[in-house]
């Protein structure tokens, strides 16, 4: 996750020199990352936080780039994307989650009003070229929120391109450590933006380059083609006399040891007579840059993992893991487990109102279904999940803990969950299919707490408002996250259900039919965004979507009205989380209509 400092002090070892004709590996998530930095860096300056690259757009930038490589005669042999992070990354990531939450809730509060609408063509004037990664200067940009789909979006785009698909890899670990061992093997460069591959081993032949280092030729030098400043971990150890006392990861161990600069670092490594190269530390330190072989290279998982989500290949990895350690020990092997919990889940960050409930809240239950399917993995049952979506430091960096259904009540939600998408496929055109079902969950998780629908409010507003919106409300870039909140669970339980089903495991007839119903769900690029959500809101009112879904759920029709903010509440955190009790028990203390249908009863006194 990066040496603070260190490339900018390693590159003037580096040396330039032709890239094409030369194989390559690359570390695809800090391609994604770089690529979608750069991309949002060209907003208008009028543009809003909410004014993100489609992931269409993020995803031809991508594969406009690496085609941009392979027309200058560069091979790529490999891309690889993280499909597990390791425990020894775990606090790192909850502290990038509370930084992230709190930026969020700062947002919130300098822009009480919502968002600057998206300016017409935005990033009409982005190319796909290599000038996509050089080298900017920081912009106020970076701090703003990232897409929260981008390396799914992007990897989605890859594994369905003809010239890259066969090559997109997600392994069961980290990517740059399975790009170094890669390079190690066979040779070639490694492009990346993470510094941590300069002290990996890459061998005689092997070189790391970054991605804002490769750039076209000088037209008035001899080479042609690409170039890039290669850095060979091997040639600088020589250069500096490190080759015998541990070369630069023992600099690189100094300088993170005592935070200091690179000068000093490596003046200490020259000097320091301490058998340090045998510390238990300094061991520790050189262990993390190892390849982890955290499920056998036979195991037929391996076969599937390319097709999943980082996020959710995670989940499958983990739950292997947890089987063997539960298997070997009675006690939580503290190297195999993510943390304190027995099973956990980061889900994305989205951008949304958090004096609302979290627009992850309403389609829990579709999530449910998946955590509780993918229990036939192993032999062991868990009967919660630790979600991790925002973190806030009172509750003591702690994820939030939901219930995992039994298999009976599992099966019984999949057969409501069919019979309810295939009212939707019925009732709607296949353009609001989608939305249709999102709205559907919200209207009634809003009956069941006896809240005003915000969904329906939105559709009134976009039936009477104006068209051309001054700027995007909270409401409705709160919405829009619960929209993509609720495909994206969809989207879990749609890839649990394919690995349950590859790996030849039994599935009950309901599932079966709910992983054909879940084939049909739209590719990332496709969901509807805050850009589009108005005008998809008033389409719905047109065709009277909420007089049906409340006929679907037998409830009486809406009558639509501006919902109160839910920050009038007092915020209250209970000792109890109803999501954490049985369903029979949520259903005895839910507030509850009884005309309405029983699935997705989400009682949630305390915020998210």
């Amino acid at each position: 996750m990066g040496i603070r400092g260190f490339s900018q002090a390693i590159q003037r070892y580096g040396f330039f020199s032709s890239l094409s004709g030369d194989t390559v590996v690359i570390d695809g998530p800090a391609l994604v990352h770089r690529i979608s930095d750069a991309v949002c860096r060209q907003r208008p300056p009028s543009s809003g936080f909410v004014c993100h690259p489609p992931y269409s757009l993020l995803s031809r930038m991508v594969i406009g780039w690496l085609d941009n490589l392979k027309s200058h005669g560069v091979v790529i042999r490999k891309i690889y994307f993280d499909g597990y992070l390791p425990p020894s990354k775990w606090e790192v990531r909850r502290e990038r989650l509370l930084n992230q939450s709190q930026r969020m809730k700062a947002l919130a509060s300098s822009q009480p009003f919502g968002s600057p609408i998206t300016p017409e063509g935005a990033f009409e004037d982005v190319r796909a070229d290599t000038n996509l990664t050089r080298q900017l200067a920081r912009s106020a940009s970076d701090t703003s929120p990232k897409p929260p789909f981008m390396v799914p979006a992007v990897l989605e785009a890859l594994k369905g391109s003809e010239d890259w698909g066969s090559i997109v890899v997600v392994v069961p670990g980290e990517a740059d450590i399975f790009c170094a061992q890669d390079i190690r093997e066979n040779g070639g460069t490694l492009l990346t933006s993470d510094s941590d591959l300069l002290i990996q081993n890459l061998g005689l032949k092997g070189c790391v380059s970054f991605f804002w280092d490769v750039v076209p030729a000088d037209p008035t030098s001899k080479e042609s083609g690409m170039q890039a400043m290669k850095i060979s971990l091997h040639d600088i150890n020589d250069r500096l006399g490190l080759t015998n006392i541990g070369g630069l990861p023992r600099v690189a161990f100094e300088k993170q040891k005592a935070r200091m600069s690179f000068d000093a670092a490596l003046q200490r490594t020259r000097d320091c007579h301490e058998d340090t190269l045998h510390s238990p530390e300094y061991q520790a330190f050189l262990e993390s840059l190892e390849v982890k072989d955290y499920i056998p290279s036979h195991h037929p998982v391996l076969s599937i993992l390319s097709n999943l989500d980082p996020r959710i290949s995670e989940v499958v990895v983990q739950i292997l893991l947890l089987e063997e350690v539960e298997a070997e020990s009675s006690e939580a092997d503290a190297k195999t487990l993510r943390g304190p919990e027995t099973l956990s889940i980061f889900l994305p960050i989205m951008i949304e109102n958090h004096d609302r409930k979290s627009a992850w809240t309403a389609s829990t239950i579709a999530r449910q279904i998946g955590y509780s399917i993918l229990q036939g993995l192993t032999g062991q049952r868990y009967s919660t999940i630790i979600e991790y979506r925002t973190l806030d430091p009172s509750t003591l960096l702690a994820g939030r803990q939901v219930e995992i259904p039994n298999l009976e009540e599992t099966i019984d939600n999949c057969i409501q969950l069919v019979t309810i998408l295939e009212k939707m496929d019925a009732a709607f055109p296949s353009s609001l299919q989608w939305l249709a079902f999102a709205i559907y969950q919200d209207i009634e998780w809003s009956t069941l707490e006896h809240r005003p629908s915000l969904s329906a409010a939105l559709v009134s507003k976009a039936m009477c408002g104006p068209k051309l919106l001054e700027e995007y409300s909270w409401d409705l870039i709160h919405f829009t996250a619960q929209v993509q909140a609720c495909l994206y669970s969809l989207r879990i339980t749609k890839q649990i259900l394919d690995v349950v089903s590859f790996m030849n495991h039994d599935l009950p007839a309901p599932a079966r039919q709910l992983h054909s119903r879940l084939a049909l769900l739209p590719l990332i690029g496709e969901w509807p965004t805050i850009e589009q959500m108005s005008d998809q809101l008033s389409e719905f009112g047109k065709v009277e979507g909420l007089r049906i879904i409340t006929d679907i759920l037998g409830i009486p029709r809406i009558e639509t009205e501006e919902p109160p903010e839910d920050s009038s509440e007092p915020r209250k955190r209970q000792k109890r989380d109803t999501e954490l009790l049985p369903r029979k028990g949520r259903q005895r203390g839910a507030k509850t209509s009884p005309s309405i249908n029983p699935y997705a009863i989400l009682s949630q006194e305390s915020e998210d």
